[in-house]
């Protein structure tokens, strides 16, 4: 058998490979690492650790049905901290759990073992149960299911530890020692988004038949004071200050900064400058369609400055790969970027220009994009309708960032003489 990935994997790889368990897997499993990016070395390191896991699993008289987080445990825990068969693959205990944990990913990915069987009553199936009703039942984007999954596993851990699961259980105060516990340490916005995630699940559980009144009137109601607080936002020298940090000879610095601009010229949610594609730009028309909350698509103009750096981004800086999405990691995989990375790039390049105290979060730049718009004079209605929002009080909170405005229509103070 030849194996097609890359020309510089040892050839003892390949003789070792011959005859056992996953020998008719790895061909398949090497071509999966080289479209998502991996370098040759690495891919050859990655199947140097399948043939020596291979070998073991024939000697044992194991197959490739039997392959599964537990066996590949017993692999690294019993034969490798005592083995001596394998000095040329990867040795390194880290690289080779990582090789097996991703070929065991492509398996499941192509059915060849089975997923898995969680135990009954156990966390994993309650929460993939809880999911099931997330997608089917409610509808609910993946973004939104993953904030409602992580609050509900922290409550059930919090409760159950890792006994089984029983819902016939819970009472009124294990629910307000939960939310007690984490009060104390979150802001009232995160507060809320827990108290959702848990009657979510309690309606969840009602449709089975469980008893969830006592439990969601346990839940307390965290006030939510509108306008109590100006937006934070940067002026226009930071905004420019910030753009010039970034350092354009390098492929990533062409990346953050096409991601920048993305932010501080339209506004967008960093959710919505992952989801873009190659394909929702249109460089004749010159716009730019956008993945917005509820499955929305808008088309937007696209700004010169930021046709540019998209340009140039895509030039010199976008790594070859599989994967659609615009904005990829530079590292392997090179799969589509996650909001928390793009943050941290931004978060790094303002702490570099001396604005790492004025970075709140990417939500930011979509603050300054409405007040500098107030400012040369656009409506609330306009703003509303760059920023995509579905409710115009939404918009209101920008009247407040417009001071020469104010002080043409406050009222004299009772008393001031003014």
């Amino acid at each position: 058998m030849s194996l097609r990935v890359t020309p510089k994997r040892p050839r003892r790889t390949r003789e070792w490979l011959r005859g056992t368990v996953l020998a008719s897997a790895a061909e398949g499993f090497g071509e999966q690492l080289e479209r998502r990016g991996y370098r040759p070395e690495v891919i050859s390191n990655y199947l140097g650790g399948v043939a020596h896991f291979s070998h073991w699993l024939t000697r044992t008289r194991r197959r490739i049905e039997d392959v599964d987080e537990a066996l590949i445990k017993v692999f690294l825990d019993r034969h490798v901290a005592a083995c001596h068969c394998a000095k040329w693959c990867a040795h390194r205990r880290l690289e080779l759990r990582l090789a097996l944990v991703l070929l065991l990913q492509w398996l499941r990915q192509e059915q060849i073992v089975s997923a898995g069987v969680c135990p009954v009553g156990g966390l994993e199936a309650e929460l993939a149960e809880f999911e099931h009703y997330l997608i089917g039942v409610c509808g609910l984007a993946a973004s939104t299911r993953c904030q409602l999954l992580r609050h509900v596993r922290c409550f059930l851990s919090a409760c159950f530890g890792r006994h089984p699961i029983n819902f016939a259980r819970l009472t009124a105060h294990d629910v307000r020692r939960f939310v007690e516990q984490h009060g104390a340490r979150w802001r009232p916005i995160s507060l809320r988004s827990v108290g959702v995630g848990l009657r979510s699940y309690f309606r969840f559980k009602a449709l089975n038949g469980a008893l969830v009144e006592p439990l969601g009137a346990a839940i307390p109601r965290v006030p939510r004071w509108r306008l109590t607080s100006l937006p934070k936002t940067l002026t226009e020298a930071e905004i420019d200050r910030l753009l010039g940090a970034f350092d354009r000879t390098r492929a990533k610095g062409l990346r953050d900064y096409a991601m920048a601009r993305c932010l501080t010229d339209l506004g967008l949610r960093a959710i919505e400058v992952t989801r873009l594609q190659l394909e929702d730009i249109d460089w004749d028309e010159g716009t730019i369609a956008i993945r917005g909350k509820g499955r929305r698509v808008d088309e937007l103009p696209l700004p010169k400055a930021l046709g540019v750096a998209l340009a140039q981004y895509l030039r010199r800086g976008r790594p070859h790969g599989q994967s659609r999405a615009l904005f990829v990691r530079w590292r392997a995989p090179r799969d589509q970027l996650t909001t928390n990375a793009i943050a941290s790039a931004l978060r790094a390049t303002a702490r570099q220009c001396g604005l790492g105290h004025r970075f709140t979060g990417t939500r930011l730049f979509r603050h300054t994009v409405a007040a500098r718009l107030l400012q040369r004079g656009a409506s609330l209605k306009a703003i509303a309708d760059v920023l995509r929002h579905r409710s115009f009080d939404t918009t209101t909170i920008y009247a407040k960032v417009d001071l020469v405005a104010l002080k043409r229509v406050a009222l004299s103070w009772p008393g001031s003489g003014l």
